[in-house]
């Protein structure tokens, strides 16, 4: 063939797609004409049944009131809150000389047709009415015409409307025995597309295909080797311009995957130092000291229950701290990481911080990157309930969100004012970088983390009122650590 590759391809295309825009095109419009005469009756039904329950008594009641009370129908709506009958007739004379422009059912027309003369008489009986109305000595005839004018006819527009109605439903059986027919049309015609299509197909495709692979045979070599890890190797193919192109964006690719796979490296070089970092903030002198003079104050005043509870909070602090050289853990472990980092600091500052980890059973397997709430939980003693006076609360919880699990830890310290929270957002999104002694150090490590691993739609939003309190969401894809 002496077709371009494209040339082929878009053959090949256009052998599978008309045939099935063409069907399906014809299929939708056949089915949408259907449905929309469908619709159209339930249109139609439910307007005459809004009619068919409410028209006559209503229309009766406020007659009868213009009778008994001698009132026009001008007097009905401002002395007894009731519609003026015109305004009734008139609604409902639009209503179905509208149904007759939309019904195509030639019984139902004529019920409509019907209905339209019936109101007619029905306006000029209740005009007879209104002009008599406050005369005197009219009443007994007005009762008389009342029971025998409007009271007859409103019954019998009553009847048309039902047999409107009837032979509606009728022509809605109708249709939808259409949509059925309709429906096995699309299910054979799909079926004898699909099997012309796939038979046309597989002959242009043997065709084609042994026009490609010969010259693409002379790239399998360079493939093999870019496989092994020769990301130096490139190819050296000239026959066919397209054949050609591809060759050049092979050797491009291949450049591109050694370079990539060299930034993937660097990446997790960089993501190793951080956590190395972290592991440095948590592990620092100040902490251990303070826990361990805790420890021993605890020893001289001969408290060995609590001794035995720091000691224990301690080695599953830092057993979680370790990990076992995981990066990733359940949410199980990450919560008890931070609640023994909680206990041992309750026995320093049990006069000022209280905490609550109110996290579902159910979220416990989730994956979480280790390390991730304690700097959080961290920034949020020291530099919120520590800067308040009296008892503070850290509370930690869990929902879901789409896809993703967000991990709350609020606080009720100090909080942060406008400026403050502004910088730390700026640091903890990577635009400035923080200083080893700053509040965000330890948060923005996180946050590079969370990005690293996850990518840029994942990390940390920081929500803070001065005087209030601040709350961290930690955003994480909601995965169990088994996968």
């Amino acid at each position: 063939m002496k077709l371009s590759l494209k040339a082929k391809l878009l053959v090949m295309s256009m052998v599978l797609i008309v045939p099935f825009i063409i069907v399906t095109g014809f299929l939708v419009y056949q089915l949408n004409r259907v449905a929309a005469s469908y619709d159209e009756i339930v249109r139609n039904i439910t307007r005459a049944n809004e009619y068919n329950t409410v028209f006559k008594e209503d229309l009766d009641s406020v007659m009868y009131q213009m009778v008994a009370r001698s009132l026009s129908k001008d007097e009905v709506e401002d002395e007894i809150g009731m519609s003026n009958p015109d305004t009734m007739i008139a609604e409902a004379s639009a209503c179905f000389a509208d149904l007759d422009d939309d019904t195509t059912s030639p019984e139902a027309k004529e019920r409509l047709g019907s209905i339209v003369n019936l109101l007619a008489t029905l306006q000029k009986r209740a005009d007879e009415i209104n002009d008599t109305v406050k005369v005197s000595g009219h009443y007994d005839e007005n009762m008389t015409r009342l029971d025998t004018d409007i009271r007859i006819i409103t019954e019998l527009i009553q009847e048309r409307i039902s047999e409107f109605i009837y032979y509606e439903s009728v022509s809605m059986e109708s249709t939808r025995r259409e949509m059925e027919e309709q429906r096995y049309v699309l299910i054979n015609a799909a079926i004898v597309t699909v099997i012309a299509t796939a038979f046309v197909t597989l002959i242009l495709a043997i065709i084609i295909m042994r026009s490609i692979t010969k010259p693409i045979d002379q790239l399998v070599y360079v493939t093999e080797q870019v496989a092994q890890g020769r990301f130096d190797i490139r190819a050296d193919v000239r026959q066919g311009d397209e054949i050609a192109a591809l060759a050049s964006s092979f050797n491009s690719m291949t450049q591109r995957i050694g370079e990539l796979v060299e930034h993937n490296r660097m990446e997790q070089i960089n993501s190793r130092k951080l956590e190395l970092k972290l592991l440095q903030a948590q592990i620092n002198p100040h902490f251990l000291y303070n826990t361990l003079d805790n420890i021993v104050w605890l020893s001289e005043d001969d408290r060995k229950e609590d001794v035995a509870s720091l000691v224990t909070s301690l080695s599953t602090f830092f057993r979680t701290t370790l990990s076992g050289g995981r990066d990733f853990i359940p949410l199980r472990e990450e919560l008890n990481h931070i609640e023994a980092y909680l206990q041992i600091q309750q026995f320093r500052y049990h006069d000022i911080l209280r905490y609550q980890i109110a996290i579902p059973e159910e979220y416990y397997s989730c994956s979480i990157i280790k390390m991730t709430l304690q700097p959080i939980v961290e920034n949020a003693l020291y530099h919120g309930i520590k800067n308040k006076r009296g008892m503070g609360m850290i509370r930690i919880t869990a929902e879901e969100r789409g896809d993703r699990l967000v991990v709350i830890v609020e606080d009720d310290g100090i909080g942060m004012t406008e400026k403050e929270l502004i910088e730390l957002m700026r640091i903890i999104d990577g635009r400035q970088k923080p200083s080893p002694d700053n509040t965000g150090f330890g948060m923005s490590n996180v946050a590079e983390r969370l990005r690293l691993n996850y990518g840029e739609g994942f990390g940390l939003v920081v929500d803070s009122v001065y005087g209030q309190g601040t709350k961290v969401e930690i955003f994480i894809p909601k995965k169990n650590i088994e996968e």
